[in-house]
């Protein structure tokens, strides 16, 4: 039976199989320097005077001197470079957190390092922007549908281009009730998502072109909007109860449409920053004679206990919204009900637009439509919306923004079920106290898995569960009262056949001339004393060459050292990790060829020693990256038996190393390897 896991090649996983093995994962080479929040195209909520924090994480896997973070100026914005550096404390543990106060505008961050002995590297997120955040909800008119007309907009106008919902067989929607995905963020074409729910860039995507025209901002778009919701459903789902859906005849479970509002307000806009929930709703309710004192209770609840739920108090425009293919005059109480609660003192409620007046008769799809040909009612629809978002109007609405940043620190590079283990943090700006964050546990593509730590300082205890499967994953500390998510970490691997934690991190070798550079950064390690740096050349014999105190068990660190008696041909460096009990570890190896690199699929050394050798993948590191390399490999001896055996990708960083499972009389071997449609067999001598 065939195994089949995702690992970076330079991380620790394992695979046994008996008589044919298969080790598939991402050919991930690790940059020295590494940003991790903001993300490309992530916007920061504004405040009045035009200004935003802007939090930056990331990591250092050299022993540098010196780190400069800077903000350029990019798509025409006028202000000035900001710039600032890293300091001393930050460069030794190699968990690099601060923040820069720009500007409405976009601007290119780049981290640059440099090092004594002339290296220099940098880091780069290519756009980061401060300006307008806005959250839609309401019913399928305001979440968008394909195929009518949505237009894309220009790069000035980004979403989270994704969705958290589904439709089962019984033609239910269903989103879960829970801590949502790490976001990413881009330009928002027509055809693109608006997170969590929306469908097509729909209006919005014209909108966000109109308010950057008129504000010269970035716009950030999420949206909520729920199709077929109406003020009794938002309502109940406010309440604590599923909501009936009536066309259907079924409930939506997990409190949903509610749900996805509240979750989107703790995971996104709290991240971002947010100046106001765009609100588009009505037709429903008008079709079905809803009585005015319902809906304006029923919305009135949802607005009420979305901020007591969240802990913020965010502006809802509130567009004037009833008319419909099937009431073309529009509903007198709804429209009653959205005026009084726009008229309602202290609630923080503002005039959206008339969308009544708006393509009537409705289009065949009931929804508003750009036809070919014909009237332009989305475009018009975004007019409407850019004409209430008037300036005099929004100078009244006071934006939320993030009131701290929570930076997750180093972890180990490999694990495995039931493992416990510290995660250093950081805190930028002014968290709420006593200060309390949960651990999630996200897996390889950002979506969460479940919880496992929480606590009120730093280190924080992670426990991972015993039943966690093989894989990679990251984790994201998560400020609670109200929530925040912290900035997510860099990914770690789950083994099940193993049993240790390798605590380091990364580790990494340079030529520099006739020396050579060896670098590794480890996570925070209880009862470490110190570690060794350990080389060979035969494979078999490892000398020690330099010893280093650990640093503070609650703290990551960065080392080097130059080896400047080198050598020639294939080098093998280690970390031996020495514990105050007497026991000892070691780290990856990580392989450095003087002379050139082996052939892709050639094994080495040969002849063989100590019944290991090593492979390079045909996606080898420093070739351009694949999604992912798989490789099949097996043993046979000079009578044509195939000998069972082990391989591993945590070995040796970037390379694969073979065991036979059983140890083998001295002897001439062929070894086959097979990959992506590549095949070698070479002769092997085992000493």
């Amino acid at each position: 039976m065939l195994e089949r896991i995702y690992v970076p090649v330079s991380r620790l996983v394992v695979c046994k199989l008996a008589l044919l093995c298969l080790v598939a994962g991402p050919v991930r080479v690790y940059a020295q320097l590494v940003i991790t929040s903001p993300v490309t195209n992530q916007v920061m909520q504004r405040d009045p005077s035009g200004t935003a924090s802007i939090y930056i994480t990331a990591y250092a896997h050299y022993p540098y001197s010196r780190i400069v973070a800077t903000l350029q100026p990019v798509g025409g914005n006028p202000n000035g470079m900001y710039e600032q550096e890293f300091d001393q404390t930050r460069l030794t543990q190699g968990f690099l957190h601060t923040s820069f106060t720009a500007p409405t505008g976009w601007y290119r961050l780049k981290l640059t390092a440099t090092a004594a002995n002339g290296i220099s590297d940098s880091a780069i997120v290519d756009r980061v922007g401060v300006g307008e955040v806005f959250l839609v909800a309401g019913n399928s008119n305001a979440m968008g549908l394909p195929d009518l007309g949505a237009k894309d907009a220009s790069a000035n106008v980004i979403s989270f281009n994704a969705l958290n919902k589904s439709l089962n067989t019984e033609n239910i929607t269903v989103a879960p009730d829970g801590p949502m995905p790490a976001p990413s963020f881009e330009i928002l074409k027509s055809s693109n998502n608006i997170f969590p729910n929306g469908e097509t860039s729909w209006y919005w995507g014209e909108l966000g072109e109109m308010l950057f025209q008129r504000w010269k901002t970035p716009v950030l778009f999420f949206n909520t909007a729920w199709a077929a919701a109406n003020a009794e459903n938002y309502r109940d789902a406010a309440s604590g109860k599923d909501a009936y859906n009536l066309y259907v005849g079924k409930f939506w479970p997990n409190r949903q449409p509610y749900s996805n509002i509240v979750n989107t307000m703790h995971y996104m806009t709290s991240l971002t920053g947010v100046r106001a929930v765009l609100w588009s709703h009505g037709e429903n309710d008008a079709q079905q004679g809803v009585r005015e004192d319902l809906y304006f209770e029923g919305i009135r609840t949802l607005i009420q206990n979305s901020r007591r739920d969240t802990g913020y108090n965010v502006a809802w425009y509130i567009a004037r919204n009833s008319a419909s293919n099937q009431l073309q005059d529009g509903y007198p109480p709804v429209l009653n009900a959205q005026n009084r609660l726009i008229a309602l003192s202290g609630f923080n409620a503002f005039p959206g637009p008339d969308l009544d007046t708006i393509q009537i008769p409705r289009p065949a799809s009931a929804h508003f439509e750009n036809v070919p040909g014909g009237i332009q009612g989305l475009t018009l629809t975004a007019t409407a919306w850019n004409r209430s978002l008037a300036d005099t109007t929004i100078a009244r609405t006071i934006p939320l923004q993030p009131a701290y940043a929570l930076h997750t620190g180093v972890t180990p590079a490999r694990a495995y079920p039931n493992a416990t283990f510290d995660l250093p943090f950081a805190i930028t700006g002014n968290a709420p106290s006593p200060f309390q964050i949960n651990a999630e546990l996200l897996d390889g593509a950002g979506q969460f898995i479940t919880f496992v730590g929480a606590g009120d300082g730093s280190p924080l205890r992670i426990h991972l569960p015993a039943d966690l499967t093989d894989g990679i994953y990251r984790i994201r500390l998560t400020g609670l009262s109200p929530i925040i998510p912290g900035s997510v970490s860099q990914p770690f691997s789950v083994e099940s056949t193993s049993r240790t934690i390798e605590y380091v991190n990364t580790i990494g070798a340079r030529a520099l001339n006739d020396d050579v550079r060896i670098t590794w950064v480890i996570a925070p390690v209880p009862g470490l004393a110190s570690m060794i740096v350990q080389k060979t050349t035969d494979g078999i014999h490892y000398n020690d060459l330099e010893s280093f105190p650990a640093p503070a068990s609650n703290e990551s660190g960065v080392f080097g050292y130059t080896d400047s008696n080198a050598g020639s041909g294939t080098i093998f460096y280690r970390i031996r990790m020495v514990y105050t009990n007497g026991s000892v570890g070691y780290s990856t190896i990580i392989a450095l060829f003087r002379n050139g690199a082996p052939a892709p699929l050639t094994v080495f050394p040969n002849p063989v020693t100590q019944q290991q050798f090593f492979i390079m993948p045909a996606d080898a590191p420093g070739s351009p990256a694949t999604s992912q390399t798989t490789v099949i490999c097996r043993l046979f001896d000079a009578a044509g038996r195939e000998h069972p055996i082990y391989i591993s990708t945590h070995d040796a960083v970037g390379l694969l190393s073979v065991r036979p499972r059983y140890a083998l009389p001295a002897g001439k071997y062929v070894v086959r390897v097979i990959t992506a449609g590549r095949s070698r067999a070479q002769s092997v001598i085992f000493h």
